[in-house]
């Protein structure tokens, strides 16, 4: 028999005894909301002998109105005996709100709706904890679903079970000791996913409560688990929660990359007329092989008009291979005009370059080192060590770093990049503190949660570098970067940690994507899950770049010549506002996406693994 009140009085008579030998769970439920919440009594002759509460409306008015007057000795009603509580009622689908939990009601059968009382009390139980409801739905009690939503508060949380105790039970378990996966159901993957949010997600408090019998995958479960708030700036709060298969994130953050050509599109439109041209190729790629190069621009794909064309389906074959081995013929415009260039690509497996690009440019005031920088993935750490040693060992006075392409990866490569611009300077400072939920006191409190601007190689494998060497600096005051709606997360760390410890970073390009959040990857079953864990802020506490870092001179995207060429726009850019401290006059700014997503989606889109500032475990020695 379970007993609920929210009279404080009524609590103490009941404790003492006035209404049998009731005991206290230690469980509860906050009260409050809009919405009263109906109390009724089952009469203990003949019955139901039970509270039943409803947040319902309609449901309190039909019991009201069937109620007798006075209570028939033979016959069993509910009798109206007040609102006990306010709450918040469930919205048309049948969920809670964010921000509230839900509080589950069951039935243990006891009275029927016909025949004769069972020979126990009736009851309802209403709580937060589906280790409640396992416990009496397999003594035979009636699970009702969800009858109203309580406040959330510290102490408050919604019962979801362990996901540790949850994880590695997969529907086709991977023969692979490597991730411990074992027999489990689609139930208990979706059950793991609704745990890991709730534990590690920032803003948990925001999730909506869904049912998870109503999506087919624990993937499309997932995909729905986030907050659905806005920015005054009308962005959604949270742009960045996505999951990919576990071998695709694996190989991502190795530097590969699977049936791909090789190529970066820029979206300067996805509306028809659509403008597609290529940003870079890779080196040794299928499309480097076949002449492509920057600044080309896409007309047709397997004979399908890419740019007023309605043959969705070709072009997104084409545009995005489903296997390694595929084959697609491509029509490029050339810049500049001529003769359109017809190739056919044959997807491949890519090894990414990360630095595809470094250069000493001679200047009348001195030498300019010039990186472009794309990935922030284990490869990278090597070739940034190299590329900045080069540039010192050349005696460069000034640095350009080419962001505009690199949306993210990992943080602490972020870290080394920025110690590596500002060297011992930077010692003892903050390069990115990380902010959990409040949840997570334990991880908000740890000193290793507060990133260094980490001085010496971390020795990963797949860095090609040795754990404690030290890194080489140029130790500059101020740095310039190149940035575009595609410059996001760890390559925004970059930015805001070096402006956190006084360096002058100057902004070349167009506004950065806005996204000072992070997360550990987390693999189950064959699926690797992106949650935002945590808002990463610098040396002085700023974080707040939710749209963006503003450019300090704006400049488009010059696709008519190569990148770390002086006179493309952006770079020609930087050269001029180093010489003049002006901005160039007349540097017009082309607003485009520079990823892109299937045709039939809308524009301002990234590939999803490009917008991360990952969190990895790190050597000890890194820590100081």
């Amino acid at each position: 028999m379970f007993f609920y009140s929210a009279d404080p009085a009524e609590q103490a008579a009941v404790d003492a005894g006035s209404a049998g030998a009731f005991y206290r769970t230690g469980s509860s439920f906050e009260s409050g909301g809009k919405v009263p919440v109906c109390r009724f009594y089952g009469s203990m002759t003949p019955g139901p002998n039970s509270h039943f509460f409803s947040a319902d409306p309609g449901e309190c008015d039909f019991l009201k109105s069937i109620q007798q007057t006075p209570t028939p000795t033979t016959t069993p009603q509910w009798n109206f005996e007040g609102n006990g509580f306010n709450t918040t009622a469930l919205t048309a689908s049948k969920a809670c709100p964010s921000g509230v939990t839900p509080v589950y009601r069951l039935y243990n059968n006891a009275f029927p709706g016909t025949g004769g009382k069972n020979p126990w009390d009736s009851n309802h139980r209403y709580t937060r904890f589906q280790s409640d409801i396992n416990d009496v739905v397999n003594q035979g009690w009636k699970f009702e679903g969800i009858a109203f939503c309580a406040p959330y508060s510290a102490t408050n949380t919604i019962g979801f079970p362990s996901s540790v105790s949850l994880a590695s039970q997969c529907v086709a378990p991977r023969n692979n000791a490597v991730y411990h996966d074992r027999l489990g159901s689609v139930a208990t993957e979706k059950s793991w996913v609704r745990s890991y949010i709730d534990e590690t997600y920032l803003w948990y408090k925001e999730v909506p409560n869904l049912a998870a019998e109503a999506y087919a995958t624990p993937e499309d479960y997932f995909d729905v688990l986030k907050t659905d708030a806005k920015l005054p700036s009308g962005h959604d709060k949270d742009r960045f929660h996505f999951h990919e298969k576990t071998a695709v994130s694996e190989a991502a953050q190795q530097g590969s990359s699977a049936a791909d050509y090789g190529f970066e599109l820029a979206w300067i439109s996805q509306a028809a007329p659509r403008h597609v041209v290529v940003a870079y190729t890779q080196p040794d790629s299928p499309a480097a092989k076949a002449g492509v190069t920057r600044g080309m621009r896409i007309l047709q794909i397997d004979g399908a008009d890419l740019l007023n064309g309605n043959d969705i389906d070709t072009l997104n074959n084409g545009l995005f291979p489903s296997k390694t081995g595929e084959s697609h013929t491509f029509v490029f415009q050339p810049v500049g005009g001529g003769a359109n260039k017809t190739v056919t690509l044959v997807a491949a497996d890519i090894t990414k370059s990360p630095v595809p690009v470094v250069r000493t440019l001679t200047t009348a005031t001195g030498k300019v080192g010039y990186l472009l920088f794309n990935e922030h993935n284990y490869p990278s750490e090597g070739a940034l060590i190299a590329a900045i040693g080069t540039l010192k060992a050349d005696g460069v006075s000034d640095l350009v770093i080419d962001l505009r392409y690199n949306g993210g990866g990992l943080l602490y490569v972020a870290s080394e990049l920025a110690y590596m611009v500002a060297g011992p300077s930077s010692d003892g400072k903050i390069f990115n503190r990380l902010i959990f939920s409040d949840k997570r006191i334990a991880e908000n409190n740890d000193p290793n949660n507060a990133y260094p601007f980490f001085n010496q190689a971390s020795g990963i494998t797949g860095t090609n570098t040795t754990e404690g060497v030290a890194l080489p600096s140029l130790n500059l005051g101020r740095v310039y970067v190149l940035t575009s709606g595609g410059t996001a997360s760890a390559s925004e760390a970059v930015i805001n940690g070096l402006q956190g410890i006084g360096v002058n970073v100057i902004k070349i390009g167009t506004t950065t994507y806005g996204k000072p959040y992070g997360f550990t990857p987390k693999d189950n079953c064959g699926t690797t899950y992106y949650s935002v864990e945590f808002k990463g802020t610098n040396h002085v506490g700023f974080g707040d770049f939710d749209d963006g870092f503003t450019p300090t001179c704006q400049a488009a995207d010059d696709f008519s010549h190569a990148l770390g060429d002086p006179t493309e726009g952006r770079l020609s850019a930087a050269l001029t506002y180093r010489a003049t401290g002006a901005c160039p006059s007349g540097n017009g700014v082309m607003t485009l996406a520079e990823k892109s997503l299937p045709i039939s989606e809308p524009i301002l889109i990234r590939s999803p693994m490009m917008e991360n500032a990952i969190v990895v475990p790190l050597p000890d020695s890194m820590r100081r």
